[in-house]
């Protein structure tokens, strides 16, 4: 059984995801901009993003599971792999143990899961009503926006038009989901629910 966090634990972690999602955005736009260092900062920005949103997907499955253990297990630990995976391969990027182009389509795929566990998030958190409809849909809008980035990526590399729309989409829907579900699980009003499978 997955053990559960205290809330206001993955709460800081959304807040750090906040955090890691503009500095990884800001160092992107400047790496763009023609300032090669900043991809160093990018890459250690993926991989705070990735490992903060660990406490997140755990807290999820304690607010999911008196609804639908068994889906909200397996979205999970897909989603905990796959953080997992974009975090490691990151960080061995900004070691110079790895090249970009070793990486690229691991971190794509693991980012299109995550995209994938955002939206099914979203989804049990609708069927439960174990968070505001608001947030829940822009859970569904952020992993949506990452899938679109992916996408964007395999078609026509960084600078296609999608993987820029998909982009600002998760900036934005990221940004919003973590301020707004920090806040909601820092206030202490949510508890868990009676301990399922």
């Amino acid at each position: 059984m997955i053990q559960p966090i205290p809330f206001q634990f993955a709460a800081w972690s959304a807040y750090l995801n906040a955090i890691s999602n503009v500095v990884g955005a800001l160092a992107l736009a400047l790496l763009f901009a023609g300032y090669a260092p900043f991809g160093k900062v990018n890459d250690a920005s993926s991989v705070f993003f990735a490992l903060s949103l660990i406490p997140v997907a755990l807290a999820f499955h304690q607010l999911h599971r008196s609804v639908a253990a068994p889906s909200s297990l397996i979205i999970t630990i897909i989603g905990v792999l796959a953080m997992l995976t974009a975090a490691t391969l990151s960080a061995l990027l900004v070691f110079g143990q790895v090249s970009f182009g070793q990486t690229l389509r691991a971190v794509l795929s693991a980012n299109a899961i995550i995209g994938v566990w955002l939206v099914s998030s979203g989804i049990l958190a609708l069927i439960g009503s174990s968070l505001p409809r608001g947030l829940a849909w822009v859970l569904m809008v952020a992993g949506a926006g990452l899938m679109l980035v992916v996408v964007g990526f395999w078609i026509g590399g960084q600078g296609s038009p999608l993987t820029t729309l998909g982009g600002l989409v998760v900036l934005t829907g990221n940004l919003t989901w973590a301020i707004w579900l920090g806040h909601l699980w820092m206030s202490g009003t949510m508890r868990y629910p009676t301990p399922g499978p």
